[in-house]
């Protein structure tokens, strides 16, 4: 078939169906222009803003700014925007309810300013809030307080949060303190009650117990040979009278006196019997010495001994000297035992010290961590809670300078309403697609044979030849 015969049968086609095709062109255009005039009038306003981040925008504050993310928030800006606690502060603060006014009321005026108001964002930082009525009258007053509501809503999560931050910090702040004084005070008291053998001292300590137990060892060593001396002496002086021999020499004396007195004076002499009665007490002295030789005799004794025989001479007897050296070398040996008892005292001491290093070492391993994940917490604390409060302050410091208007409210002079010759064009292009939609449709839809190859196609066999069209009108 060629595309002539093709453009053909189409032309047939709508001339056939030429009334379906007009008469939507010729009526839609004037139903166009007739809601065109029965439309109603809107007016729209609108406002933009532009939240800045001038923080971070200055490389020494943008580690303390807080990012506003308006684009990841801006899902919850719409619905902040629509959400029923704006909406009502607005009707609220315009005057369009009240606090008598009804629930259904109140629902209704929300209704209609959730409908009227939308957001959209424009570029990065940039929001713009349309408000649309059918009044041009208070557009601009309304649009105002959505916006000042829409930006104390915005800026509002920013502020409490960084309130409740600080209070939370400082709070925390204050908790660590307390613990961090509390472990300070356990490792003070710790070192104070082990003051001598903390584990910075051991090794001192173990050096100083070395040379105490050197130091015993030399004095055992020479306590040993201070009680040998002590004991030779006290045995010699036991066993051997050094008083004998003096009383042999004063007993030969006065006998050799006596013989001279003899050669002169008769034995009833006063001197004579005088010598007589010293001899004879002398020899009674030495007999009484001599009796008790097989005994020991004490120090004691010794010195009353001594005592009286020196009574009355200038010299000191080798008696006195050899009892003041016994007397010494008891002495040194007295001394040494005592110091003996000292130094094993302290070296037990330090002994029980030395024993007590592993559980000090461990107390005070504890005690020293303990303090340093504490101070370690407070101090990362009380950064956080200085960067919380510098952030706070910055915040404050520029919430005039984040949000700047950059179109303000206005009352629209005109409504939004199209002109008519847009309806107009619009009806005509609306019933020139309808009229040819019905037309396509009917023509689909007829089935008629109008056409010999449709007919010889659907037969089968080819037309022979065809009968004209009969006029059912006689002739006369």
């Amino acid at each position: 078939m060629s595309i002539h015969y093709r453009i053909l049968v189409i032309l047939v086609a709508v001339w056939r169906r030429r009334y379906a095709i007009a008469l939507p062109i010729l009526l839609l255009p004037f139903v166009g222009l007739g809601v065109g005039v029965l439309s109603p009038q809107h007016y729209s306003s609108h406002t933009s803003m532009l939240i800045q981040e001038t923080a971070k925008m200055n490389p020494f504050l943008e580690d303390l700014a807080v990012s506003s993310m308006l684009k990841e928030r801006l899902s919850a800006l719409q619905t902040l925007l629509h959400s029923r606690h704006i909406l009502a502060s607005v009707a609220l603060e315009r005057g369009l309810i009240d606090e008598h006014s009804k629930p259904a009321e109140q629902d209704r005026v929300i209704g209609e300013l959730s409908s009227a108001i939308s957001l959209r964002m424009l570029g990065k930082d940039l929001i713009r809030i349309d408000y649309t009525a059918r009044q041009p009258e208070q557009i601009k007053e309304t649009l105002e307080v959505i916006r000042r509501q829409f930006v104390e809503q915005l800026l509002a999560p920013e502020r409490s949060s960084m309130h409740a931050s600080s209070r939370f910090l400082a709070q925390h702040l204050e908790q660590r303190r307390h613990e961090l004084d509390v472990s300070e005070a356990a490792l003070a008291d710790f070192k104070n009650r082990h003051a001598i053998d903390l584990p910075s001292l051991h090794l001192g300590n173990m050096t100083h117990l070395n040379s105490l137990k050197q130091r015993l060892a030399e004095r055992m060593s020479e306590l040993a040979g201070a009680t040998r001396r002590l004991g030779g002496l006290d045995q010699q002086l036991s066993k051997t009278n050094p008083v004998l021999s003096r009383l042999e020499e004063k007993i030969v004396h006065i006998e050799g006196n006596l013989v001279l007195l003899r050669a002169r004076y008769t034995d009833q002499h006063s001197k004579i019997q005088g010598a007589l009665r010293n001899l004879r007490s002398l020899q009674v002295e030495r007999l009484n010495i001599l009796q008790h030789s097989q005994h020991s005799l004490n120090a004691d004794q010794l010195w009353a001994i001594a005592s009286g025989a020196s009574q009355g001479e200038a010299e000191q007897t080798l008696l006195v000297s050899q009892l003041e050296n016994l007397q010494l070398a008891r002495s040194k040996v007295d001394g040494l035992k005592e110091e003996l008892l000292s130094l094993q005292a302290m070296i037990a001491k330090g002994e029980a010290q030395a024993s007590n290093y592993g559980a000090n070492e461990s107390e005070l391993s504890r005690l020293n961590r303990d303090i340093h994940i504490k101070r370690g917490l407070y101090d990362d604390l009380l950064q956080r809670h200085e960067n919380a409060r510098i952030t706070h302050s910055l915040s404050i410091f520029e919430e005039d300078k984040r949000i700047k208007i950059i179109d303000r409210p206005f009352t629209p002079t005109s409504d939004n309403k199209l002109p008519l010759s847009l309806f107009f064009i619009g009806g005509l292009i609306g019933g020139i697609v309808f009229g040819g939609g019905l037309a396509l449709l009917l023509e689909i839809g007829d089935t008629s044979l109008r056409r010999l190859d449709r007919l010889s196609a659907i037969s089968g066999v080819p037309v022979l030849s065809r009968i004209p069209p009969i006029s059912n009108k006689r002739p006369i």
